[in-house]
């Protein structure tokens, strides 16, 4: 009903477009100044002149009569005897001055002896649109002309002459001619010509940026086309001051699971504005859209609809968004059509790596991990499963431990032994991974998109579908997004405008990638083989040993062995996401500056897990198998799960609604300028999630079986729950907000600003003193180089200098001050009954997080703006953080806990941002950008500290006063003892053995933090004629990271059923005197907490400090080869990405951002070097 309601508006606001009349103009005046004419005119409209002070005389006397006219009929009355010209571009005037007479391509024009050329083309704004009205001369003459609707010249030059190209607003460009006579031109924005060019969004309000007090940094649609990549996230790696991106999985860009909704891609990048601001509640910085607040994960955008992207970072700009801005803010405006003829632009990208190498993790080869099970075996720590005759002893074995077990059985003799484990030793199959589970990866994305518009209409539409296919076989993904944005003048007063948004993803998560060398206790081995020298697939038994599931074959069960090609191919696992927005703003002037707008945003995504494992899977038949019960008297089978295929299903379904309405004064009066914004919004984010099992299912006929019973008899002959996994889930949140910023600004050279916002939010606190939370912020600026002492100092260009101070606030999604009553997936084992228990206990007193921030910042621009850009120092101080702290085991509170808002976090940090035009000729030139973000923080109350877990090594470490986040402690390592275990100094410098805890905080060393207090980019750009290069470097510097090592030693004790293959266990202990030569524990010398302190131990700490080649591109314009097609203009672009480290200060060979990890479930390799080829038409 909704939607069917916005697409009905979003129609008939089309056809009123259409029908709207343009604003007409009724003007009575004789004998004024033409100021005074220009004056009326903007009382009766929003017409905005622009001109040089020196165009209009005030001895200029003029007369105009005009009664419901068009404004270019009142302009030509009024210009009609002045040498003046006009451009109407919009609601944009532009005053010039009329063209010489005579000028142009005259015949009666005397160059002398000069050859005579006629030089022609087109002029382009930096967006790739044409610029009518711009003068083209030669110089040293009186010769020119002026660029048509279609930015196309045509004027009379010799070879050696030089041609002046100018427009207001743009910088002034020279181009000497040559022997071509086609000279296309791009103009680039003068930000210093015009006022009114330089805006910056805050989704609220627009600002103009010589009136803005806060901290924000703009990206430009230009930067971003630099990235041919699918993910915004990833063309903004090191290009804002502040802001810090990991980029964990290069190769991929949008193919990663969403399904639990968040804005930050799981496991791909994360990014943080200005470090960490609180504990555990939401850390991700606020996106919004086109003025709104969205929920949805920023890869549902294409980067080619955006036309820009403002960051706000302290509280004077990002204080307007209130209790969701402690981590900054991301606005993000998309394009918008202008007024003009229609534009088609078509791009096109391709992208491909070669396949990923396993050499660089540090992998036991297969002499080593057989020289690992001979001693496990010798030691009986892997011992034989016929010995122990019980089906919970029966568990699969490896190829080498079969032989080993054979030959203490006396089955296999010694000879054979050696024959055999010497076939396996000469194996070094993980290549066979590489060759059967990995492959290259390769995208392709194309874009089109049309844009136009008239004096009352506007127009931008675009589609994108783009496809990726992962490195890992099986793993592949395919996006389309949809965008459609309109402005409308009705009724010749009001302003709408609307969007359109959605985005589609089908996804497959069909891949086994690099999991094979997971550890677990089928771990494959290098000596495992996925085919055999014959090309035949490789069977092999995971769930008990191999005798016994012959057994259980024979006596009717399915067939029981694995094989990764059969997984590979039978898999069917898939995602698929919609997501859907429309918005609509509406804008009625209600008098003199003052205006009203209202907003209605919705927002909707769905995303659909289905998994179904089929029944030749081998998921499937373990399922079936291990509930099924064989009778030892009968021997008849009764099977709990029947037969047929597995559905997994899983839906989330989160949607938004908001609704604002605001109040805008803008008003500009002698010296004095007030920039003003009232409102109210209310919005409602609710989400609805669901899942389950469905057994017996059927693929082709999409039905499932009716379970009789949710228990059955199992394998082992006990009784269990059939897991249904049945989740429901239905979360409301709602929010109240008010707000109010303004500015006023005198003579353009001081400011002062301040905002307040009260936001009342309904998952807070009972007493409403907790739940609605003021916050506020001031500022001021001092525009330094308009005042008189400055104006005639040559190398200054631009000097302001900011200061803000405020508070911006913050959320916990997983805390609630009413009691969390959780309902149990199964029934309970003694009752067999179904049962429910506290997750959390009620916390009426549970208010927002809040941050204050002081913020200074010096902007600048030197030597004709060669040299630009700013410097800000900021202090962050965040009181009421959530966190939890223990209580007694006997309140019987999970975890024995409870969370409350106790903690204090300080932070500060300086942002650097530098941009630099080293060269500039009309040939040739060098430009370079310099990013430089420091940003530490310290706990300032921590409130409850528990060291006991970390000092013992089971747990990372928690908050701790006068330490940052993410601090770094580590045992201080003494060796091994004559056991091979490890023994470390305590405090006092003395041994502590493995088995003896440590009870305090000094007891450990430590080291820094794993976050990067320093972090940053170089970027260059050099540009010859139409050529262009361009470079970038990014840099992480002091942090420390664990060296990754082996997380346990296979054994058959406890839950440590798992193969490690990290290099570290061929240096292990094995005999006494050996400690003397390694710190790696032996296989029996894991005791206590040796291992624990072993992998944190300071002789693992490594340097993560480096600096990495992300991109080399270069691209090539080729306008001046189209000049005379259907074609405005067209480059090609190759970019290489992902080049490797210029420089690390560890000495491992490791790479910091791809620590390679070979324990548990997490397997890293870094990511190979990606190369591009991009096309770009604009018609």
């Amino acid at each position: 009903m909704k939607a069917s309601v916005i697409l009905t508006l979003f129609c008939a606001l089309q056809v009123f477009a259409f029908k709207g009349s343009a604003q007409k103009f009724s003007i009575n005046l004789e004998g004024v100044k033409v100021a005074t004419v220009i004056d009326q005119i903007k009382k009766q409209s929003d017409y905005k002149f622009f001109y040089r002070e020196d165009l209009l005389q005030d001895d200029w006397k003029v007369s105009v009569q005009t009664s419901s006219a068009a404004i270019d009929d009142v302009l030509k009355q009024l210009f009609a005897d002045l040498p003046v010209d006009y451009i109407i571009k919009k609601k944009q005037i532009i005053l010039k001055a009329k063209p010489v007479p005579g000028a142009g391509n005259q015949s009666n024009t005397d160059y002398g002896t000069l050859d005579q050329n006629e030089i022609y083309g087109i002029v382009n704004d930096p967006y790739g649109y044409p610029l009518m009205g711009v003068t083209v001369w030669r110089k040293g003459t009186r010769s020119g002309t002026v660029t048509d609707e279609a930015g196309k010249y045509r004027v009379q030059a010799a070879i050696g002459d030089t041609l002046v190209f100018n427009f207001l607003g743009f910088k002034q460009e020279e181009k000497r001619v040559g022997e071509e006579n086609a000279i296309n031109i791009t103009l680039q924005e003068d930000i210093n010509s015009l006022s009114e060019v330089t805006v910056l969004s805050t989704g609220y309000q627009n600002i103009q940026k010589e009136r803005a007090t806060g901290s924000f940094s703009v990206i430009k649609a230009e930067e971003l086309e630099k990235v041919p990549v699918n993910n915004v996230m990833h063309q903004l790696e090191g290009r804002v001051a502040g802001l810090q991106i990991d980029i964990l999985e290069s190769d991929n860009t949008f193919v990663y699971s969403n399904l639990l909704g968040e804005t930050e891609g799981n496991t791909s990048y994360k990014y943080r504005i200005r470090g960490q601001s609180t504990y555990q509640g939401n850390d991700k910085p606020l996106l919004v859209i086109d003025g709104v607040p969205s929920e949805l994960d920023i890869k549902n955008l294409n980067s080619n609809d955006i036309e820009k992207i403002t960051f706000l970072k302290d509280a004077a700009s990002a204080s307007i968004y209130g209790a969701r801005a402690a981590n900054g803010v991301i606005v993000i405006d998309t394009k918008k059509g202008k007024e003009g003829a229609t534009r088609i632009s078509f791009s096109q990208n391709y992208t491909f790596s070669s396949k990923p190498s396993l050499s660089s993790l540090p992998l036991m080869n297969s002499d080593q991990v057989l020289d690992l099970e001979q001693e496990l075996v010798d030691k009986n720590i892997i011992f034989d499963p016929l010995a122990a005759g019980s089906l919970f002893s029966s568990v699969p074995v490896s190829a080498g431990v079969e032989l080993l077990l054979q030959n203490q059985r006396g089955t296999l003799s010694d000879a054979e032994l050696s024959d055999k484990l010497s076939v396996l030793r000469g194996r070094n199959n993980y290549s066979q991974i590489e060759d059967y589970m990995l492959q290259a990866a390769s995208s392709t994305n194309y874009n089109l998109s049309i844009s136009g518009g008239q004096e009352n209409y506007s127009y931008f539409t675009s589609a994108s579908y783009a496809k990726e296919e992962t490195q890992s076989k099986g793993v592949d993904g395919k996006r389309l997004t949809l965008t459609a944005n309109q402005n409308f003048e009705l009724f010749d007063f009001a302003k709408v405008s609307t969007s359109l948004k959605g985005s589609f993803f089908d996804f497959n998560q069909n891949g086994l990638g690099i999991s094979p060398l997971s550890a677990s206790r089928t771990t494959f081995l290098p000596y495992d083989q996925i085919v055999d020298e014959a090309g035949n697939p490789v069977d092999y038994y995971r769930s008990f040993y191999s005798a016994d599931i012959q057994n259980f074959e024979e006596a009717g069960y399915l067939p029981w062995t694995y094989n990764y090609l059969d997984e590979l191919a039978n898999s069917n696992q898939g995602i698929k996401e919609q997501n859907y927005s429309a918005n609509i703003s509406v804008t009625l002037p209600l008098f003199d500056g003052l205006s009203a707008m209202g907003t209605y945003f919705i927002e909707r995504s769905n995303t659909k897990q289905d998994n179904i494992y089929g029944e030749n899977t081998y998921y499937t038949r373990d399922r079936i198998n291990m509930a099924t019960y064989l009778n030892p008297t009968t021997q008849e089978l009764t099977r709990g799960i029947p037969l047929g295929a597995i559905y997994q299903k899983n839906d989330y379904t989160e949607g938004s609604q908001t609704m604002r309405g605001q109040l805008n004064y803008n008003k500009a009066f002698g010296k004095h300028a007030i920039d003003a914004i009232a409102g109210i919004e209310l919005r409602q984010i609710r989400t609805e999630v669901s899942g389950g099992f469905l057994y017996g299912y059927n693929e082709r006929t999409q039905r499932a079986i009716d379970l009789p019973s949710t228990t059955y008899t199992s394998i082992y002959g006990f009784n269990n729950n059939i897991s249904y996994n049945q989740t429901e889930t239905n979360q409301r949140r709602r929010f109240l907000s008010y707000y109010a910023n303004a500015a006023y600004t005198f003579d353009t050279k001081y400011v002062v600003s301040g905002s307040v916002r009260l936001d009342d939010y309904n998952n807070f606190g009972v007493d409403k003193s907790y739940r609605r939370t003021p916050l506020w912020s001031t500022g001021l600026k001092w525009n330094i180089s308009r005042e008189d002492f400055l104006k005639d100092v040559e190398r200054i260009n631009n000097l302001s200098f900011r200061a803000t101070y405020g508070f911006n606030g913050n959320i916990s999604l997983t805390t609630f001050p009413f009691t969390n009553i959780s309902i149990a997936g199964t029934d309970y084992n003694l009752s067999r009954l179904p049962f429910a228990f506290i997750s959390a206990p009620a916390n009426p007193a549970l208010r927002w997080e809040k941050t204050g921030v002081l913020n200074f910042g010096l902007d600048f621009g030197l030597f004709d703006n060669r040299l630009n850009g700013s410097v800000e120092y900021y202090v962050k101080n965040s009181d009421d953080l959530i966190q939890d702290f223990p209580v007694s085991e006997f309140y019987g509170l999970p975890n024995n806990t409870l969370t409350r808002n106790t903690a204090t976090l300080r932070g500060e940090g300086v942002d650097i941002n530098l941009n630099g035009e080293w060269l500039r000729t009309p040939d040739f030139s060098i430009n370079s950008t310099f990013v430089l973000s420091y940003n530490k923080n310290e706990v300032t109350d921590s409130r409850y500290e528990n060291y006991s877990s970390f000092l013992n090594g089971t747990a990372s470490a928690p908050p701790i006063v006068n330490y940052p986040l993410n601090s770094v402690f580590a045992f201080r390592s003494a060796g091994l003892d004559e056991n091979g275990s490890t023994i470390v100094y305590d405090r006092n410098e003395e041994i502590v053995d493995a088995f003896t805890p440590l009870t305090e905080i000094d007891d450990m060393q430590y080291m820094g933090t794993t976050t990067p207090q320093y972090y940053g980019s170089f970027a260059t750009t050099f540009t010859y004629k139409k050529l262009s290069l361009y470079a970038l470097a990014t840099y992480k510097l002091d942090y420390v990271l664990f060296k990754p090592s082996f997380g346990n030693y296979m054994s058959r004790y406890g839950s440590f059923e798992a193969y490690d293959l990290n290099t570290d266990i061929a240096d292990r202990w094995r005999a006494p005197g050996d400690e003397a030569n390694t710190n790696v524990p032996g296989v029996q010398g894991l005791g206590g907490f040796s291992l624990s302190r072993y992998l944190y131990s300071s002789d693992r700490i490594i340097d993560g400090d480096h600096i990495r080649l992300r991109e080399i591109s270069l691209t090539y314009d080729f306008s001046d080869l189209v000049a005379n097609t259907f074609l405005r203009n067209a480059s090609l672009s190759l970019t290489a990405r992902n080049l490797g480290l210029i420089w690390r200060a560890n000495d491992d060979d490791i790479d910091p951002d791809f620590l390679p990890f070979t324990s548990g479930n997490l397997i890293r390799i870094p990511p190979t070097a990606m190369y591009s080829v991009g096309v770009n038409l604009n018609f």
